[in-house]
Parts: C-alpha cells; sequence; structure tokens
C-alpha cells in the first residue's frame, strides 16, 4: 500500500467518498416513502371565472300603513214619482146605504197622501124615504209605515148638498151647503201588489142649515132651520186599486 503523500488530495478523495454515501443513503430513503399524488384543479380554457358577490340586503324603513278606506254606503234612492202611491176606491159601507161613490188617493210624501172621496146619490128609495145628496170630503191622511202600509190617521173636511125624505117631512139644504170637519182613523190591508181593502172610521161636526117641507109632491114649506151635528163623519170599508 502506498502511503498518500499529498494531504490535499486525501481530503478531496474523502469528500468524495461521503457524497457518494449520502446519495446512496437518501436514494434508499425515497424508495419507502409513500407516493402522494397532488390535484392541481385545471381550469378549461375559454371559461371565465366569476366571483360570486352577493347583494348586500339594505334594510329600509317599514312604510307606513295608511288605513283602509271604508266602502261609502250606498243611501237608498227615494221612491221617484212614477212609484208614488196612487190609488181608486170605492166604499161598500156607502153602496149599503143606496149611496154610490168612488175615490181617489195620491201619495204627497214619504207618509201623507191626499184623498179625494165624492159621494152622490140622485134616486129615491120609495115614496116615503129618500136620499139625494152630493157630498164632497177631502182627507189628509199621516201613515205609520208609508203611504199604502199599515195604520194611518187623518183630518177631513165635508161641503154637501141634500135633500132627504123621511116619513112626513122633507129636508133640503137652504141658503149654503152643509160644512163641517172631522177626524178619521184607518188601517190599509193589501191583497196583493195591485188589490186590497181599506177600515176607516171617523167623527167630527157638521152645521146644516135647511127648509123643511111636507113630504108630498110639492108639499108646503114649514119653515127654516138649523142645525149642529156632532158624531160619525166618515165609515168606511172600501175596495182598493192601486196603481
Amino acid at each position: 500500500m502506498k502511503r498518500i503523500s499529498n494531504p490535499v488530495g486525501a481530503l478531496l478523495l474523502l469528500f468524495t467518498f461521503w457524497g457518494c454515501a449520502a446519495f446512496a443513503a437518501s436514494a434508499n430513503g425515497e424508495e419507502n416513502l409513500p407516493e402522494t399524488v397532488l390535484q392541481v384543479p385545471h381550469k378549461q380554457k375559454g371559461v371565465k371565472t366569476r366571483l360570486k358577490i352577493q347583494p348586500v340586503e339594505t334594510t329600509s324603513a317599514p312604510k307606513k300603513k295608511q288605513p283602509e278606506k271604508s266602502p261609502k254606503k250606498e243611501t237608498p234612492r227615494k221612491e221617484q214619482s212614477a212609484s208614488r202611491y196612487v190609488a181608486i176606491k170605492t166604499n161598500a159601507a156607502y153602496w149599503g146605504g143606496a149611496v154610490a161613490n168612488l175615490s181617489a188617493e195620491v201619495q204627497l210624501h214619504e207618509h201623507v197622501s191626499l184623498e179625494l172621496p165624492l159621494n152622490w146619490s140622485l134616486w129615491d128609495i120609495e115614496q116615503e124615504h129618500g136620499l139625494r145628496l152630493v157630498l164632497f170630503q177631502p182627507e189628509a191622511r199621516w201613515w205609520m209605515k208609508g203611504v199604502g202600509q199599515g195604520h194611518f190617521v187623518g183630518v177631513h173636511a165635508h161641503v154637501g148638498v141634500f135633500n132627504v125624505k123621511w116619513q112626513d117631512d122633507r129636508f133640503q139644504t137652504a141658503g149654503r151647503p152643509l160644512l163641517g170637519a172631522g177626524v178619521t182613523y184607518g188601517y190599509s190591508l193589501p191583497f196583493s201588489a195591485h188589490w186590497g181593502a181599506e177600515f176607516l172610521i171617523g167623527a167630527g161636526y157638521a152645521n146644516m142649515k135647511y127648509d123643511r117641507f111636507y113630504n108630498i109632491d110639492n108639499g108646503a114649506k114649514m119653515g127654516t132651520d138649523t142645525f149642529n151635528y156632532w158624531g160619525i163623519t166618515r165609515l168606511g170599508i172600501s175596495l182598493v186599486y192601486r196603481f
């Protein structure tokens, strides 16, 4: 074995062997480590990456709730003039006394009406008894519910002329007609949309001036007198037709 005479060369040779041994050791260690695969996400060509930016919610002050307007109530319109109460009627009670009659009634207001009755009798019942008269009795009425419905009260007047035979005497208006007034209570009973009945009674005052004759043909006049009457002035059981 040769003796190394150059110390520098010996040092370089030592470093060379040490480097080869370290390299071999590191190679053997890498073979025993498990393989780790790192997956790098890749992006397709032509696709742009967009950042999702969520909008920031802004809280606004709550709006004041306006009060709801209540719907206007429709007020029922009053009946037009075309639907006003208009009726004609005839009184069966007067027909029973041989007095023909006809009356008309018209509405003036929701509760007010005007009746215009006309009564007449132009014939004698027999030789000793007869009733000839023409009597007009206008009446203003107040209806509790409405014109033509249920109960009513009224104020009437009367004006007329007469020629009455009663047994031995005959009484005839003299100088002026019979005059007076009274009050009435009545009730209207409907049968249908057009037909109905009416019941009434009235009381009041009447003043008459009359001549008195013998109840014979061309009988002599016995005198002139006046008479104040208090009592029944109207009585009615009428059949009514409403238009």
